[in-house]
């Protein structure tokens, strides 16, 4: 059973409702002789049906006030899609248009970009399960992976408050691969990117990256929202001396990931109509068939059981005033 009462113990309040069966609802008339009064088959299942209506009212208050509520449920569900978990870059540089200058009544920073393009996404996939991690100096979790579109909106918002501090990309993975550890395995599963820099990685940090991401199979998208004029993932170095991790970061971090044992894509956009094309070739990709579990929460159903003692109580009020007076 998944039903469950909150204060059970107000059901042995329902004797009373058979009340209605000891007692009449209609006044009591003196007849001279029962010959006057012809009972019919019709007269007798009217009258019973009236007493159990009256039955009814009674006990579906008192069911109504020991709390029925149905108990939480995982339900298994099927669509067409992907678990998708957003890595946003939240450092200050976000805060900047694509030109590098701070932005006016008539520009978008690049965060502002991504939120509206990104919620633009997620209400394209109704299938999908979206999470939402977030990094800067450190990693946060912002929202964990789920179907549900409000929740979803909300995380891909939290883009609209300042970012601060600097790029640490692999806290941010590494955030946005813990969301796999305990998913079962039943449809793509995708890492978006959305960063404006990047980051030396050490060894520790590549072994742990290149260990998470084999283990939990997980495809990787990196939207890298490059400033302009400033270096991207697919810039040449002018010497070799240039070609270092902290010279370039942005093309060594890319060299990295082309390394790893799992399906890896990579987009240099400088606008935002090149991040929605991004968004377009990701949405083509990534539609497979998807079996998840839902957890639904309990829920009251008291105000159903008050509904039907009204329409039960209404019922009789009419018929009450069916009676013929003396």
């Amino acid at each position: 059973m998944n039903l469950a009462f909150h204060l059970p113990w107000l059901l042995v309040l329902l004797p009373l409702s058979l009340l209605p069966f000891f007692s009449s609802l209609f006044e009591r008339h003196a007849t001279p002789s029962k010959q006057l009064i012809k009972l019919n088959p019709l007269t007798i299942w009217l009258n019973r049906l009236i007493k159990l209506a009256a039955s009814l009212a009674i006990a579906t208050v008192i069911i109504g006030l020991a709390g029925l509520h149905s108990l939480e449920q995982i339900v298994t569900r099927t669509g067409q899609g992907a678990h998708i978990v957003f890595v946003l870059d939240r450092s200050a540089s976000m805060n900047e248009t694509f030109g590098g200058q701070t932005p006016d009544e008539n520009e978008q920073s690049k965060a502002q970009a991504a939120r509206r393009l990104l919620s633009e996404f997620v209400n394209r996939r109704p299938h999908d399960l979206f999470g939402v991690a977030g990094f800067s100096t450190q990693p946060f979790y912002i929202s964990p992976l789920t179907e549900h579109k409000s929740a979803i909106q909300a995380a891909i918002n939290s883009l609209e408050t300042p970012g601060l501090a600097f790029t640490n990309v692999a806290k941010g993975l590494g955030m946005g691969l813990s969301y796999f550890k305990d998913q079962s395995h039943t449809g793509s599963r995708v890492i978006v990117l959305v960063s404006d820099g990047a980051a030396t990685l050490d060894h520790r940090a590549q072994k742990t990256l290149r260990e998470w991401f084999e283990r939990y199979r997980v495809s990787l998208y990196w939207f890298f929202l490059r400033t302009e004029n400033g270096q991207g993932i697919f810039s040449e170095p002018k010497s070799h001396r240039d070609d270092n991790p902290r010279v370039m970061p942005e093309r060594h971090l890319h060299k990295f990931f082309n390394t790893l044992s799992v399906p890896y894509h990579a987009y240099e956009v400088d606008t935002a109509e090149s991040l929605q094309a991004a968004l377009g070739e990701l949405d083509e990709l990534e539609s497979l068939p998807l079996i998840y579990q839902e957890k639904l929460p309990k829920q009251s159903l008291s105000a159903w059981c008050y509904g039907f003692a009204l329409f039960f109580v209404l019922l009789l009020v009419a018929v009450k005033f069916l009676e013929k007076r003396s």
